[in-house]
């Protein structure tokens, strides 16, 4: 386009030259078509590098949004992905509830079981204490007729504890020999305990802290022998198996009340007669119970 704009002016100046126009208009016309063609020239260069800033320009945008849309693709796999993973989320999550449900109610069931084994273990320990008290109360009825000072029935730790004072039973200082009124009280004793042939006796014979008038014994050698006078006496005069008793002296080390009075005195020097049943009975009946479904 340059070239043939070039070769126009020049055939435009021979033109004029041809027709009598002066050199110096000529080349002033020359060089004033030169300069146009400069300004042209460079126009047409910043045209082309315009062109080519913009198509760069373009390139770059096409570019940015490739990336985009790379990027968004990226964005969209990962949702799917997070949608496929609540769901399983959420697919696990009632799964585990439904387990933990089952768990749950597994262990209220176990629950409800060892309850209800407490609650019978608890009924069978009721009874048994039931049982003793109203054993007991047989036994206070059948010797209210000797006096109220001379003996006492009690419950203890779920035990029968039948203490019998020294005057009830021996005369002072005599550890082989039980009195008439001893008889008695041994008799109804001896009575009562083949009606419950459960009950187990453990015979215990106890003194004051004053000095045994007997030589050659201490409070211990005392007290066993009043014991096992006391068992010999139910085992051989009142028939009372030899496997449910067992006779042992604590001396002076258990008193019942303080020594420091005569009173106080009178009630330590006793025989107590401890009643209970085999613990192994109850024991195998609570794993019995533990064992239930």
């Amino acid at each position: 386009m340059q070239y043939i704009y070039f070769c126009s002016a020049l055939l435009m100046l021979g033109f004029l030259s041809s027709c009598g126009v002066s050199n110096k208009k000529v080349l002033a016309m020359q060089q004033s078509f030169k300069t146009e063609i400069g300004t042209l020239n460079e126009q047409l260069h910043n045209s082309r590098d315009e062109i080519t800033r913009m198509q760069l320009q373009i390139a770059e945008r096409k570019g940015e949004n490739n990336a985009l849309l790379a990027t968004q693709d990226k964005y969209l796999q990962r949702l799917d992905e997070l949608e496929e993973e609540l769901d399983k989320a959420q697919n696990q999550a009632l799964s585990n509830q439904t387990s933990l449900g089952d768990a749950l109610k597994s262990k209220n069931d176990q629950i409800s079981t060892l309850e209800n084994q407490l609650a019978a273990i608890r009924d069978a320990m009721k009874q048994q204490q039931e049982e003793i008290q109203q054993i007991a109360k047989v036994f206070q009825d059948s010797l209210a007729k000797f006096p109220v000072a001379q003996y006492s029935v009690e419950v203890k730790n779920g035990q029968i504890v039948v203490a019998l004072v020294e005057s009830l039973l021996f005369k002072s200082g005599v550890v082989n020999r039980i009195e008439p009124t001893g008889q008695a009280v041994l008799k109804i004793i001896g009575g009562l305990l083949n009606v419950q042939p459960r009950l187990l006796v453990q015979v215990l014979g106890h003194t004051d802290n004053q000095a045994v008038s007997r030589k050659n014994q201490d409070s211990w050698d005392f007290t066993s022998l009043r014991a096992a006078t006391v068992v010999r006496t139910l085992v051989d005069a009142h028939e009372l198996s030899p496997n449910r008793v067992l006779a042992a002296g604590r001396g002076e080390f258990d008193p019942a009340s303080s020594n420091e009075t005569s009173v106080g005195q009178s009630r330590n020097r006793r025989v107590e007669l401890i009643l209970f049943f085999p613990p192994e009975v109850l024991q195998r009946k609570i794993a019995q119970l533990a064992e239930r479904k």
